[in-house]
């Protein structure tokens, strides 16, 4: 009777420890800050922590930015990485910084002075980036009817290397992994690229359909960003 009594209690004090489960909505591969394969990244290693602290388990759902903006108005996951500007849910505090350019092939010698001479030439830009990058960038592009955007970003420099478009729009650390991953499978030197600074920094949030739980994670990420763990997480994917 002891020994039941002994395992009962057990039983209840592991369950009041139990992570509670939440999914979180990430773009596609998009290394350093997120790489689908071993459901890691820089991102997702700074939200996985920040919700552990919290008391939850965090199960990532990598999908197209679209789709995920989608199943956060249905209730299919519970926040989304990497926001900017989305009124209709609540915002964190901005968690990761980008540094995002245009990017052409140097021999084009193509020259980009503002936002407004993107609408000359095929651009290719992330999923989202009209929405992402505000009033001033859809303007720019909104008449190019050779504006487009993939959620691949890899795809995007491939293209670019073969010429099938002028433009790419992406994060700086992503085009370099992308661009020696490219390379290593290519036995031929590839282009060498032109970096136009049309943006400034993008700093991203995550967004809440609940906004308890967007405060819990404000506070959570405020006591991470003051910790050696979190230091030791950028560490580990971003070298420069």
């Amino acid at each position: 009777m002891k020994t039941f009594v002994v395992l009962f209690i057990l039983v209840l004090s592991s369950a009041s420890w139990a992570l509670v489960p939440i999914k979180v909505a990430f773009s596609l591969d998009k290394p350093p800050y997120v790489i689908r394969a071993s459901e890691s990244g820089l991102e997702v290693e700074i939200l996985r922590r920040v919700f552990t602290d919290m008391g939850y388990d965090m199960t990532p759902i990598f999908q197209p930015p679209a789709r995920s903006v989608r199943s956060l108005e249905l209730g299919r996951v519970d926040a989304m990485a990497t926001i900017t500007n989305m009124p209709k849910f609540h915002l964190s505090a901005p968690y990761i910084t980008f540094k995002n350019f245009a990017w052409t092939l140097k021999d084009r010698q193509i020259h980009l002075k503002a936002l407004a001479d993107l609408g000359r030439y095929r651009v290719i830009a992330f999923q989202n980036a009209r929405f992402f990058f505000g009033s001033d960038f859809d303007k720019a592009v909104a008449k190019n009817l050779n504006y487009e955007e993939y959620a691949d970003q890899k795809r995007q420099l491939r293209m670019l290397f073969a010429d099938r478009v002028d433009v790419i729009i992406c994060e700086e650390r992503t085009l370099k992994i992308n661009q020696k991953d490219i390379q290593s499978g290519d036995k031929k030197s590839l282009p060498e690229l032109q970096r136009h600074s049309l943006f400034g920094e993008s700093r991203y949030s995550v967004a809440f359909r609940d906004l308890k739980l967007r405060d819990s994670f404000n506070d959570s990420f405020e006591k991470l960003e003051s910790q050696k763990a979190f230091l030791e997480i950028y560490k580990r994917y971003v070298t420069e």
